[in-house]
């Protein structure tokens, strides 16, 4: 018998073998997928810092062409507004789309996107027909939209008015489809019985700001909330102190741009708020302010 004619037979893995083999890539993907998803979270928050960063920028341009050289713009509806209400009082009304809020009857041609200040210098005046814009669409207008923006604000919190809407419910779809934007523009104000004195950048020449490297012009609309549900953090003191998540699901991390034109992820922790002097309206910490003291400007409801 020849033994070269022989078979020869290769021996296979043991099934200890395959579930070593199984067990290593378990490992290997309980380590990568948090790797990736956290490289897809830092892609989305620097989209969002991007284009914050765009929209001072433009509000800079706005800035210098405006006759007071006014940073946060002034809605030309804002003082007649149809129901007198916070939606033509600076927060989402100086650029993006018509939103689904935007669209009710007496907003959609008010505050249409076609009347918004910063979008006269993006897309040109008169270019964009409010009744063709769909709410939905998110291949437009694409600077007023933070990819992280799909929750809205969170219901049920204490002792503050939670949602701009005046309630103090959840708000489930993103505010870029409900308001036109993700972004809020800073507009700190005390509102009183013959107006409002705003502390904010809303309305305010530029040359009025007193530090513009700290003082917050843009915001995530969540960092407002936090703020409110802090009783406004260092102005009242609140025994409900609440942090929230930002857009990017970081507790007290919020994505903001600051007057001077740059933009960052800033901890907005309840303790990292600075205590207000007596007798005054400050809103600091130690990731900036967003007040403008000791400047004030009065809107009496006619404009400033």
């Amino acid at each position: 018998m020849n033994i070269n004619n022989r078979r020869r037979v290769r021996p296979g893995f043991t099934l200890i073998e395959l579930l070593v083999v199984i067990a290593i890539i378990a490992v290997l993907i309980s380590i990568l997928l948090p790797a990736l998803a956290n490289a897809r979270a830092e892609g989305q928050r620097t989209k969002c810092l991007s284009n914050l960063r765009s929209i001072v920028q433009t509000g800079h341009a706005y800035s210098a062409d405006d006759p007071r050289g006014v940073l946060g713009p002034i809605h030309r509806e804002s003082v007649h507004s149809p129901s007198g209400g916070w939606v033509g009082e600076g927060y989402f009304e100086y650029g993006g789309g018509p939103g689904t809020f935007m669209g009710v009857t007496g907003f959609g041609q008010a505050f249409g996107p076609n009347t918004r200040p910063f979008n006269r210098l993006m897309y040109g005046f008169g270019d964009i027909n409010v009744n063709s814009v769909d709410p939905g669409d998110f291949g437009q207008f694409q600077v007023f939209q933070c990819p992280g923006d799909d929750f809205g604000y969170q219901g049920g919190l204490t002792g503050s008015a939670a949602d701009p809407d005046g309630g103090n419910t959840a708000i489930e779809k993103s505010y870029y489809k409900e308001y036109g934007t993700a972004f809020r523009m800073n507009n700190l104000t005390l509102s009183g019985q013959n107006g409002a004195r705003v502390y904010g950048i809303y309305g305010r020449p530029i040359t009025r700001i007193p530090d513009t490297g700290a003082t917050i012009a843009w915001q995530e609309p969540r960092a407002h909330q936090q703020m409110l549900c802090n009783g406004r953090a260092s102005i009242v003191q609140s025994p409900n102190v609440v942090s929230i998540s930002g857009n990017h699901k970081k507790l007290s991390r919020f994505n903001v741009a600051f007057a001077d034109g740059h933009s960052s992820t800033l901890n907005m922790a309840p303790e990292t708020w600075y205590p207000s002097p007596q007798g005054e309206f400050q809103v600091r910490g130690a990731w900036g302010r967003l007040d403008c003291q000791p400047d004030e400007l009065y809107d009496d409801g006619y404009g400033f």
